[in-house]
């Protein structure tokens, strides 16, 4: 009896062992083996570099690069012509030649001119004997000897000939001559003029001349063209990602070709505010001083434009963002061996930075290296699961 009292005792204590053995735990409820995690090794810690990097709010800055061309500064050159008719008669500068404003270029002999002077010598007469008329009747108007119409009608006689004196000599002015020309004519009325002195309006280089000795030119028509290179524009084209990052006052650096070594600083003058139909891009332009004039129209040259973002913003190293399909992830440090592959949203990204809206908080430490490996042991851990 007592045997099997002892045999049955020795049967509950087994059974109470089996209740209480612990049993393996829940692969699904442990965070090493949960999808969105990576659990590394020691062994593997220390052969693979991580390069951590602590997330932080900072100012988004970083270059635009722009292809440009050189051109002449708008307010720097000029077309010289001439508003009347007439055969060049005398050339004084060649292309390449450096002038100064006021200089003179050609001469152009026209019949408009020996008319327009024969005008001005016949007005400035009329106005003479017509001043001196008044003048000889207002000193005798003080004695009271002249009627108060005579008087008035030489005033009037005086006034009509200023007038026609006055547009007489507009119209030399319009056809080229200066007012030392104009005054010269009056002094000498009987020297004959029938030419006029082409002269420079703005001090720099003849660029083009258009005109040949002996040539019948006809009016407006171009004859040289003037260009300072004491200041040049660039003028490049930025595409739709860039157009709210580039703007006007905007600190630039230029690189040309033959100075690549040197860069040339300045601002941006303005921005398209029309969209090219066939290129999609805004210009942008740029004014710089060039004083030794070592860029010249036509050049080829590479802008390099500052951009800043309005406000510090959660930034990361792009190099950390992974890409799964079309979303975009990052693996956060959980603890020394854990990382969480954790989706983000991307406000903005350079080669450099991205600014993050969504998924990262400031402080938190993220992988910035071997992004490749832990996705694979990322996407390796879902499929055993699986």
């Amino acid at each position: 009896m007592k045997q099997l009292l002892c045999f049955f005792l020795a049967l509950l204590c087994v059974a109470c062992q089996e209740k209480t053995t612990p049993q393996p735990p829940d692969r699904a409820n442990d965070a090493h083996t949960n999808a969105n995690f990576v659990s590394l090794d020691r062994e593997q810690l220390m052969r693979l570099e991580l390069g951590l990097y602590e997330v932080s709010r900072e100012t988004l800055r970083y270059e635009v690069k722009i292809p440009a061309d050189v051109f002449a500064s708008p307010t720097r050159e000029a077309f010289v012509g001439a508003s009347i008719a007439g055969r060049v008669q005398k050339i004084f500068v060649s292309e390449n030649d450096v002038v100064q404003k006021g200089e003179k270029l050609a001469v152009l002999e026209s019949a408009t001119i020996a008319n327009l002077v024969a005008e001005l010598i016949e007005s400035a007469s009329a106005f003479k004997v017509a001043d001196a008329d008044y003048r000889r009747k207002q000193k005798i108007a003080t004695e009271n000897i002249l009627s108060e119409k005579v008087m008035l009608e030489s005033e009037s006689a005086r006034r009509i000939a200023e007038a026609k004196l006055f547009a007489a000599e507009a119209k030399c002015l319009g056809a080229g001559l200066s007012k030392e020309d104009i005054e010269r004519i009056k002094a000498k009325p009987d020297s004959a003029v029938s030419s006029v002195v082409i002269r420079a309006n703005l001090s720099g280089v003849v660029a083009k001349r258009f005109i040949t000795l002996g040539e019948y030119v006809e009016p407006n028509k171009p004859l040289f063209h003037l260009v300072s290179l004491d200041e040049v524009m660039l003028v490049g084209n930025v595409f739709e990602p860039e157009f709210g990052k580039v703007r006007a006052g905007q600190p630039v650096e230029v690189y040309v070709g033959t100075f690549h070594s040197e860069r040339f600083k300045g601002k941006i003058h303005s921005v398209g505010a029309v969209v090219n139909e066939t290129t999609h891009a805004l210009p942008v332009r740029v004014l710089l001083r060039n004083p030794e004039h070592k860029l010249k129209p036509s050049m080829h040259a590479e802008m390099h434009i500052t951009v800043e973002s309005d406000a510090p913003e959660l930034l990361v190293p792009s190099r950390a963002i992974g890409i799964d399909g079309e979303e975009k992830f990052v693996f956060v440090q959980k603890s020394d061996t854990l990382f969480e592959a954790r989706k983000i949203k991307i406000k903005e990204e350079t080669k450099e930075f991205a600014t993050v809206a969504e998924g990262l908080r400031e402080g938190e430490k993220i992988a910035t290296k071997n992004i490749f490996f832990l996705k694979s042991q990322w996407k390796a851990s879902q499929f055993v699961e699986d």
